[in-house]
């Protein structure tokens, strides 16, 4: 069984950009490549270098804070394929 990452807009697509999906061995491995999608986009896009916030420093709460921000979501499946 894999893991299947998926982060897209929310709503409807103002900047027509496509949903983003990767695949992964573990829940565990899915979670992690989310964390590491939030703090290269954090960094980017929302970061103290650009006038937000430090982001917690637990990763659920990073996570949580950054798509709380930002008009995107996740979600991670199970893929029984």
């Amino acid at each position: 069984m894999t893991y299947i990452l998926t982060i897209g807009e929310s709503g409807s697509s103002w900047a027509g950009r496509s949903p983003v999906s990767s695949t992964h061995a573990t829940e565990a491995e899915a979670r992690d490549a989310l964390v590491a999608y939030v703090r290269r986009n954090r960094d980017s896009e929302i970061g103290p270098e650009v006038g937000g916030f430090d982001p917690p420093e637990d990763p659920t709460g990073m996570v949580e804070q950054y798509f709380a921000e930002v008009p995107e979501t996740y979600d991670i499946q199970e893929n029984a394929a």
